[in-house]
């Protein structure tokens, strides 16, 4: 006889088991921005300001962008307005399309982000550049700048760099 306590235990079971048969997400190109932020527990912060800021759905769905995303002790470091600042102040950490380091390079180290703003690359290695913000319309870079610490984190719709600052640009 099948009882109601029955068809939960078996119903549990198979969640159980289907949670067993999840893959674990990686930065390899099979799983979406936010997926991959996600397994990222320096950058639980920033990933927090892009939900706050309903900015999940645009960085998890089939486009293709570049994020360069501060590590926790960069977003606690930035000003309260720049952290407060919602879905506008975010989109200067937001690129369109699928930029890695040798792109980057190859488009003379200039980045235009969502936002408007452009974000150069000012110095620092190959393998580690400094980028800071230019504001829209100005022709140098001003603001707080950072370098790519890990780059090239690959998604499905694009590509996470690692930044040590939040970049923004001065007024």
């Amino acid at each position: 006889m099948i009882t109601r306590r029955s068809l939960f235990a078996a119903g549990g079971g198979a969640l159980v088991l289907a949670g067993c048969a999840g893959e674990q997400v990686t930065a390899d190109g099979r799983f979406p921005i936010m997926d991959v932020l996600g397994t990222q527990s320096d950058l639980s912060e920033f990933r927090s300001a892009l939900r706050r800021a309903n900015l999940s759905e645009l960085l998890s769905g089939p486009t293709a962008y570049t994020v360069f995303a501060p590590t926790n002790d960069a977003w606690s470091a930035a000003p309260a307005a720049i952290r407060d600042g919602g879905a506008d102040m975010l989109r200067n950490l937001i690129a369109g399309g699928r930029l890695n380091l040798r792109d980057i390079a190859a488009r003379n180290g200039r980045i235009r982000m969502l936002s408007g703003i452009e974000i150069r690359v000012v110095g620092g290695s190959p393998t580690e550049p400094r980028i800071q913000a230019v504001r829209a319309g100005a022709t140098q870079p001003s603001g707080a700048s950072g370098s790519i610490i890990r780059p090239n984190l690959l998604c499905s719709n694009g590509i996470i760099h690692v930044v040590s600052g939040v970049l923004f640009p001065t007024a």
